[in-house]
């Protein structure tokens, strides 16, 4: 075979990067393929390489006979002992090939395809194993084209694609454009390895802070979790092992350099970086920032409840609830928003009650949960719990008339409740059982009696002497009332006797007056 064309094909896997034994297997397939196509079988034929003369050829073992009918087992006498001269009638001997020379036209299309073929799936195979040992890497490329549901971004060797679901609102890309994403995935198919890359996912804020922060990169400063609504707002809880460490400002940096680049590349999005705390209540505040709580509630279902200012409840729930959502996934329990007002009602509901109750009630070992009774709904059992309802034990003391009395259980459901345990609960055993614990639960019973009275006679002592403490004010306020209007009736009979001297001295002036002109005008006469 040409040495030529063996340099050309190690050309072509230089370019394509396939291994020089990869390729040779592929040329070897090949000339298998176009011998047995030419002949009808192979078992006698092997292909060798001359790694000396960088040259390939085609080696078959063929028997020598007077006259060869077969070619591609038989060879002439005289052939034969022109090869091999010590060669007889009968004897095998190896005859090398020349594939240009003995393969037809259609045998030499054959060993194309195949080498086309084979050198085709290589480069799938190799780009394949590439970039799966990169997924949940960041990778740069440039967008080549776009579609209405994807971005096709040059890779170089290939090309990755980055569906419209794992893009930013925010972002906006032309021909050409830079993109830095997250290999998500890759996928093996017909046409070649399929990359789907990211930019929305969480592990690609993840990289961005590996790839700015130093701390993060080291594992000085650990990543807990990350959860993200793209285009609306990112929350990052981190820690640190080290004490002289400052977690958050590690990351955000000095004047905030370093979440500003990250804030950058994500095209404005705010990010929220809060410290991890094991501790739920210190957890839910940090992870409801930028808002501040003004109290922090823990709910028996594991829940919740921050109570904010009125002026921080829009900040705290976010634009279309986004915040407490992030705020809630971040922590991992459910988040409820309320204002002072609204927490104040809340204490005074009937589910605030309920909530009070599971906390601070110690259920006994021998109570059976509600659960256990079969044919109860778990809606059923919500409400039962809501009314202070909490065992089977407490269920079995429940008339139908209290059953109705709590809120969201009507007639139907009261008798459906009824029929359950008459039919699953056995009331003798219960019977057994409070006759061997009658003596315990009467001591319970007398010292919880007497520690009611106790209470009750302090209460009512403190009622009265409220009562006589206000008594005594209104006494005082209402002699404080009398001396004042005795001293206001006083000063206007004061004044009116002032009033009186002041028109009587006028009433003697004026008659003073008159007497005077009266002489004066006699006098004149």
């Amino acid at each position: 075979m040409s040495t030529n064309f063996f340099e050309a094909l190690h050309q072509i896997a230089t370019d394509k990067g396939i291994p020089r034994e990869l390729i040779e297997q592929i040329v070897e397939s090949a000339m298998l393929s176009a011998f047995k196509k030419q002949y009808g079988m192979i078992d006698n034929v092997r292909v060798v390489f001359d790694r000396d003369k960088n040259n390939v050829k085609v080696v078959s073992r063929k028997m020598v006979v007077n006259n060869a009918r077969n070619k591609a087992e038989e060879i002439s006498y005289t052939d034969a002992v022109k090869i091999a001269p010590a060669a007889e009638l009968g004897d095998e001997i190896e005859v090398d090939e020349n594939p240009l020379e003995s393969f037809g036209r259609i045998a030499a299309q054959t060993a194309k395809q195949v080498i086309i073929q084979k050198i085709k799936e290589a480069e799938k195979n190799i780009i394949f194993n590439e970039f799966s040992g990169k997924e949940g890497e960041l990778i740069n490329g440039f967008l080549q084209r776009k579609t209405k549901d994807a971005i096709y971004v040059d890779l170089g060797r290939t090309e990755g694609i980055l569906p419209g679901r794992e893009q930013s609102p925010l972002e906006h890309y032309k021909t050409g454009d830079r993109i830095k994403a997250l290999i998500l995935s890759v996928q093996k198919n017909s046409k070649g390895p399929s990359i789907i890359l990211s930019r929305s996912h969480p592990k690609f804020i993840q990289k961005l802070f590996e790839m700015e922060i130093p701390e993060v990169y080291d594992g000085v400063v650990r990543i807990v979790n990350i959860v993200r609504e793209p285009g609306m707002r990112t929350k990052v809880a981190v820690t640190s092992e080290r004490d002289d460490v400052d977690s958050v400002g590690a990351c955000v940096g000095m004047k905030g350099i370093r979440i500003q680049s990250i804030v950058r590349e994500l095209e404005g999005e705010k990010i929220d970086v809060v410290e991890y705390f094991d501790d739920k209540k210190i957890m839910a505040a940090n992870s409801l920032t930028p808002a501040k709580t003004v109290e922090i509630v823990e709910k028996a279902d594991g829940g919740i409840i921050a109570v904010v200012d009125n002026d921080q409840k829009h900040l705290a729930l976010g634009r279309a609830g986004h915040n407490v959502r992030l705020a809630s996934k971040l922590s991992g329990f459910d988040i409820d928003i309320k204002t002072e007002d609204q927490y104040r009602d809340f204490l005074a509901s009937s589910e605030s009650r309920s909530i009070v109750e599971q906390l601070f009630s110690r259920t006994e070992e021998n109570e059976t949960p509600l659960s256990e009774l079969p044919g109860l709904e778990p809606r059923t059992i919500k409400l039962l719990e809501n009314g202070g309802v909490f065992s089977v034990e407490d269920l079995v003391e429940k008339s139908a008339e209290e059953l109705m009395a709590i809120d969201g259980i009507g007639e139907k459901t009261a008798k459906k409740i009824l029929e359950i345990i008459e039919e699953s609960v056995d009331f003798e055993d219960y019977g057994e059982k409070d006759e061997g614990e009658s003596g315990a639960d009467q001591n319970v019973e007398t010292d919880k009696q007497a520690e009611t009275d106790k209470q009750a006679e302090t209460d009512k002592q403190a009622e009265t002497d409220k009562q006589a403490e206000t008594d005594k004010q209104a006494e005082t306020d209402k002699q404080a009332e009398t001396d004042k209007q005795a001293e206001t009736d006083k000063q206007a009979e004061t004044d009116k006797q002032t009033e009186t001297d002041k028109q009587t001295e006028t009433d003697k002036q004026t008659e003073t007056d008159k007497q005077t002109g009266s002489t004066d005008q006699h006098e004149a006469q």
